[in-house]
């Protein structure tokens, strides 16, 4: 009978991914701390790098699974396991951009009560997606796991869908950088890999337990259907929420030509 091989933290890939995450948070902010002399930008560009990093290994997440799907999961089975750690990173992050941004830039929650209604509710929907994150962490153990049955498990973690939507409201409404139409579209390219892939995995499960949708004409058509109603939604997102850059420069026009803004009413 073969014994089995002792375990090695060091063969184990989630190590690297979460030690490789801390190191990462140390120099960008070792980084911003050395090169911005104003303690004021040196909150916000440390928050916003944390920001996305956290976006960054939330979407590398979410995307791994159903590229297994597309591929084939024997292909992405080593990624697969390292997806728990790559999500605890991104909870990681986002903790600590939600961090710097109340404490080192509003001064506390006493700085909250003072931002327009776009910032709060911004806020908010981010908040959301930090606790999602944060729950997701915790469950993300073999033992949390075991305890809750996989079928549970599974059920819980796709919150994870409705934080990401959540979280995708909150960079567009304050996010400043994504208002230029480079980061636009990149944003947008990203989004519609993402649902494609996931409309993808959905029929393909969808069509295992009903044998119609195994017509390769009614997979498809249906699997373009959803796709386009998700596509459509994401384009949606610029005329359906306000931005604050959109808006902040609005409010500059008003003041710099306020006899215009008069005639205009």
């Amino acid at each position: 009978m073969p014994t089995a091989k002792p375990y090695s933290l060091l063969s184990n890939s989630r190590f690297y991914v979460l030690v490789s995450t801390v190191l990462l948070s140390i120099i960008v902010v070792a980084f911003f701390r050395l090169t911005i002399s104003s303690d004021q930008l040196f909150y916000i560009r440390t928050q916003q790098f944390y920001g996305l990093l956290c976006i960054f290994y939330w979407y590398t997440a979410l995307i791994i699974s159903p590229i297994g799907y597309v591929i084939g999961k024997q292909r992405t089975k080593h990624i697969e396991f390292a997806r728990r750690a790559i999500g605890v990173s991104a909870a990681y992050f986002a903790v600590l951009h939600a961090a710097v941004a109340l404490w080192g830039q509003l001064g506390g929650f006493r700085g909250v009560g003072g931002l327009s209604p776009l910032f709060q509710w911004s806020l908010l929907a981010g908040l959301f997606g930090v606790v999602v994150l944060l729950l997701m962490a915790a469950t993300s153990f073999d033992g949390v796991i075991k305890f809750m049955t996989f079928r549970r498990w599974k059920w819980l973690h796709r919150l994870v869908y409705v934080g990401g939507i959540l979280a995708v409201l909150h960079i567009w409404s304050l996010g400043t950088h994504v208002g230029y139409g480079g980061i636009q579209l990149v944003a947008f390219v990203a989004l519609v890999v993402l649902s494609g892939l996931e409309m993808f995995r959905l029929v393909t499960i969808l069509a295992r337990k009903h044998t119609s949708l195994a017509n390769k004409r009614v997979f498809y058509s249906l699997f373009a259907g959803l796709w386009l109603v998700w596509i459509g939604l994401i384009a949606s997102i610029p005329l359906a929420v306000e931005n604050y850059r959109d808006v902040h420069s609005q409010h500059m026009d008003t003041e710099s030509h306020p006899h215009e803004s008069g005639d205009a009413h």
